[in-house]
């Protein structure tokens, strides 16, 4: 009882006073946008045209092309994918952008599937676009080592998608995992052929695969993957060096057999290591989305949903740790899919003495349905926005929230030289005098989506802050007294 009146009397004296977000779609040029038949949907965010902006590709269900929503910078969207040679018209699911063949220019994979029959059989689950120096893009999957149907089952389902740098080499490898089937791990060359390595590296198990994040957990210089399972426990792949795993999600307290889907990872309680947030389908008592608290010392997380309050957001799907009023808390957004649950905020304005609250009704988000979720600056001003796709189409919240507001940001683009330009890997934290706040970059998270490759920090009233780099090689940067209110590229030297 303590706890929910510390949360109402919290929320009421919050600074999140009235509607602040906004689906803005329609307004921003954002078109129909056609479901994929089965279970859920994703987007995937980059500035893919190097423009300075983020842009927004969406993969369609079947008798629908995919769209690319190309930024204008100050958030209005033209749909552009036949421009550019990413009309494809199939039943689409994910995507991912990524330097596939080493050239610096980021390149695009889509994944589909045939879930309830739809007509696709034998066609290639994964289709590989190279950005062409022009800027337009060609399809290359003959011949790269996607071109097959990665179907186990009449209802096998893309599951997620995510890239890293499994084996130490400098470049990005791909993880396709498939709901009711396998996952498939793709090596990569360097020039963007890959080669199915799955079976042989340790991975490759029939499960209800969801959603996974590659990203080094030991801190030993190799990414480890955690990945999501559906009715079973999750995995936790960890690294033994040049990219063959061992399953530690028992060990590591992370091994929970719910009905796991979407994943966020980030410093919840700004310790400076990496938490994790899991979202379920909530049964109370029976099962909930989970937030696993890094402890100290080895690879060992304890769950803290339930004193946390972020245990129920019904048929829980794509979330993200985002600070969406800029206090240096992250906060909590979740898609939900269940007939009359309401996709949710949890807002943490407590910091680490208390329990998030569930701010969405204040915030606008109420009666929304979805399933995958992103945030990202689509208007550069500093805060963070939503994008998220349901059975009503996709949808672009505005955040209005810092209209007059004193507090401030940071968004930090680590950049490298060779094939991992966008520094997939990388973990930057940010430093006040009292808190270290970490966030790492990836490729893949939530479900069935991509964020951009960049790390934004609220910093409250501060007006400099530390920033420390760890780059995928080991080596770090540190910048002392950096002005906030501005981003900042840091090119690893």
């Amino acid at each position: 009882m303590s706890v929910i009146v510390y949360a109402a009397m919290a929320l009421a004296a919050s600074p999140l006073q009235g509607t602040f977000l906004v689906e803005v779609g329609a307004s921003r040029g954002i078109g129909p946008y056609v479901t994929p038949p089965g279970l859920a949907g994703g987007i995937a965010a980059a500035d893919f045209d190097r423009d300075g902006d983020v842009d927004l590709f969406v993969p369609n269900g079947p008798g629908a092309p995919d769209q690319l929503y190309v930024n204008d910078g100050a958030g209005h969207f033209t749909e552009q994918a036949a421009a550019f040679g990413l009309d494809q018209d199939g039943n689409h699911r994910a995507a991912l952008w990524f330097d596939a063949d080493g050239d610096r220019d980021l390149d695009l994979v889509t994944v589909g599937d045939c879930f309830t029959s739809v007509p696709c059989t034998g066609e290639p689950t994964v289709r590989l676009y190279q950005q062409l120096a022009t800027g337009g893009f060609r399809e290359v999957t003959a011949g790269c080592g996607f071109d097959r149907d990665l179907s186990s089952f009449s209802d096998s389902h893309v599951g997620g998608v995510a890239a890293g740098d499994v084996d130490g080499d400098g470049d990005l490898d791909l993880l396709v995992s498939i709901w009711e089937g396998l996952s498939y791990l793709f090596i990569n060359d360097g020039i963007g052929r890959f080669e199915e390595q799955g079976a042989a590296r340790g991975i490759q198990t029939l499960a209800n695969h969801w959603q996974p994040v590659l990203f080094d957990l030991t801190g030993d210089g190799a990414a480890d993957i955690f990945q999501a399972v559906d009715f079973t426990e999750n995995y936790l792949w960890v690294n033994q060096g040049g990219g063959t795993f061992v399953d530690e999600a028992q060990q590591a307290g992370v091994a929970s057999a719910f009905n796991e889907m979407g994943v966020a990872l980030a410093d919840h309680d700004r310790d400076g290591d990496l938490d994790l947030y899991v979202t379920n389908i909530y049964v109370p008592g029976v099962r909930y989305n989970t937030l696993y608290r890094r402890d100290a010392g080895g690879l060992r997380f304890t769950e803290i949903s339930a004193q946390m309050g972020v245990q129920d957001s019904g048929c829980g799907w794509g979330t993200s740790f985002v600070d969406l009023d800029q206090d240096g808390w992250f906060d909590l957004p979740s898609s939900n899919s269940c007939a009359g649950r309401d996709s949710r905020i949890f807002w943490n304005g407590l910091g680490v003495t208390g329990s998030y609250v569930d701010a969405t009704e204040r915030a606008g988000f109420e009666g929304r349905d979805g399933t995958g979720l992103i945030t990202f600056d689509m208007d550069g001003d500093g805060d963070r926005d939503m994008a998220q796709v349901g059975l009503d189409g996709l949808r672009l919240y505005e955040n209005l929230h810092l209209g007059g507001s004193l507090r401030r940001h940071l968004v930090v683009r680590p950049r490298m030289a060779g094939s991992n330009r966008y520094a997939v890997g990388a973990l930057v934290t940010v430093s006040d005098g009292v808190y270290r706040t970490s966030r790492p970059i990836l490729a893949g998270q939530g479900v069935l989506s991509q964020e951009p490759f960049e790390a934004h920090f609220g910093v409250g009233d501060a007006a400099t802050v530390d920033v420390r780099v760890d780059w995928p090689d080991g080596r770090s940067v540190v910048l002392e007294d950096v002005a906030v209110g501005q981003t900042l590229t840091i090119t690893a030297p």
